[in-house]
């Protein structure tokens, strides 16, 4: 009966011992399952983080801007246009006294609010060294000085510059050094 009995056992033990290696099985399979959806979540938590991070930037960056007041850069360069192209009407002899005043405060209306938003209407003088990011050359003249190479030679239209940058960009003339226009004017 020993035998019988610990085969019993045996076997029991062997059922005990199945039905654990099959649990085991489970709860591996289930812990690679949780795996693999705790690996799905961080990636899609860490794209939803950029995502939100990414909003946040362009949110602040768009807040910088209108805190400097760039959302009016469009209206000024329109303004700053209409004040240089158009200033030149004040020029013409076949308008009335009342007319010219009119238009002349208009225009000064217009460099008013200019100015409350940081804009102003500027003009090279001769002689001075070109700034590049602020003129657009219109003509070259040539010259025999060395010194006078990329300066001013004449201001044709007011530029408007903020904050370090143009509004309406100043047409010019520019002196350009010539080394045969010495021995031209000798002959």
């Amino acid at each position: 009966m020993d035998s019988q009995a610990d085969n019993e056992t045996f076997d029991a033990a062997q059922v005990d011992l199945n039905k654990l290696v099959e649990l085991i099985n489970e709860i591996f399979d289930k812990q690679e399952r949780n795996s693999r959806l705790l690996n799905q979540v961080l990636r899609e938590n860490v794209n939803f983080q950029n995502q939100v991070r990414q909003g946040m930037y362009n949110e602040i960056e768009e807040m910088k801007k209108q805190q400097r007041g760039e959302q009016f850069t469009p209206i000024l360069k329109s303004l700053a246009a209409i004040c240089v192209e158009y200033r030149t009407v004040l020029s013409d002899e076949s308008l009335s006294s009342n007319t010219r005043r009119t238009l002349q405060l208009m225009f000064e209306e217009m460099e008013d609010i200019l100015a409350e938003y940081g804009a102003e209407i500027f003009n090279s003088k001769v002689g001075e060294p070109r700034r590049p990011l602020l003129t657009k050359i219109i003509n070259t003249i040539s010259t025999n000085n060395k010194e006078s190479h990329n300066t001013i030679a004449k201001s044709r239209r007011a530029g408007v510059v903020r904050n370090g940058r143009p509004l309406y960009r100043e047409f010019v003339d520019v002196f350009v050094y010539d080394p045969t226009f010495e021995n031209k004017s000798e002959d």
